[in-house]
């Protein structure tokens, strides 16, 4: 497993046991769970031993152990900073890459319940004052009127308009009248009393299936298949009789 601000992989259970603890208030409660050989890393049975009392090892109870193969380690952290080496316990941690072992030595969580139990000691109740400085508002006013930040993000708020007149400086492509079209700009009425329309314009998806035959020198041939995207445009007009026409 790789952390976002490490250069290379490793496994995480020392780093994050080391990491997490020193944040762990003291006398906190910690629960630790990791799969049960990681246990007797030297240098996780060696920290668990040094920082902790009030300790208890379980394993999983015996319907999930086979299919996680995990064990919790809970415990109190130690005050002070001269702390007692737990020679016990480190011997006991190096022996859990043994699954005999830990069968035959460590307790079922749910075998547990009842039978032990750890403090959670008070977290602070009162919190520290701290005091800031607030500039009046109206000192930024100017500044922030004026600035062309200000006026760009302006611009950029304001509602888009389709405005449609003129001739384009280049013929319309495919893509541009599907846009067009997409947008409804092809919609709509024009002309007056006898010449009154209602126009309406569609875009014609289709696929154009092409065969290309090559012949080689040997007499083989070669059949290549494209296949391309063909748009056209449709465009219905209803005149003031009710007369449809369709125009493709």
């Amino acid at each position: 497993m790789k952390g976002m601000d490490d250069e290379y992989a490793e496994r995480k259970e020392w780093a994050e046991l080391s990491r997490n603890s020193r944040y762990l208030k003291e006398n906190g409660l910690m629960i630790y769970i990791i799969p049960s050989y990681r246990f007797a890393d030297e240098k996780i049975a060696r920290y668990l031993a040094t920082h902790f009392y009030n300790i208890g090892v379980l394993r999983f109870s015996d319907e999930d152990y086979e299919g996680f193969k995990q064990c919790i380690f809970i415990a109190n952290k130690k005050s002070g900073k001269r702390k007692e080496f737990n020679r016990k316990l480190y011997d006991f941690l190096l022996q859990m890459n043994d699954e005999e072992f830990i069968k035959q030595n460590v307790t079922p969580i749910n075998l547990m319940i009842g039978r032990m139990s750890w403090k959670v000691p008070q977290g602070t109740t009162q919190l520290e004052p701290f005091y800031t400085k607030l500039e009046n508002k109206n000192n930024f006013y100017d500044g922030i009127v004026n600035s062309k930040g200000f006026a760009a993000f302006k611009e950029r708020s304001k509602p888009k308009r389709l405005e449609i007149g003129g001739n384009p400086c280049l013929p319309i492509n495919q893509g541009q009248m599907a846009i067009l079209l997409a947008s409804g700009a092809v919609n709509g009425a024009i002309g007056e009393g006898d010449h009154y329309h209602l126009v309406q314009g569609l875009e014609l998806v289709t696929k154009v299936r092409e065969e290309e035959q090559n012949e080689h020198e040997n007499g083989g041939k070669t059949t290549i298949s494209k296949v391309r995207t063909q748009r056209d445009v449709s465009v219905k007009i209803i005149t003031p009789s009710g007369l449809v026409r369709k125009l493709v």
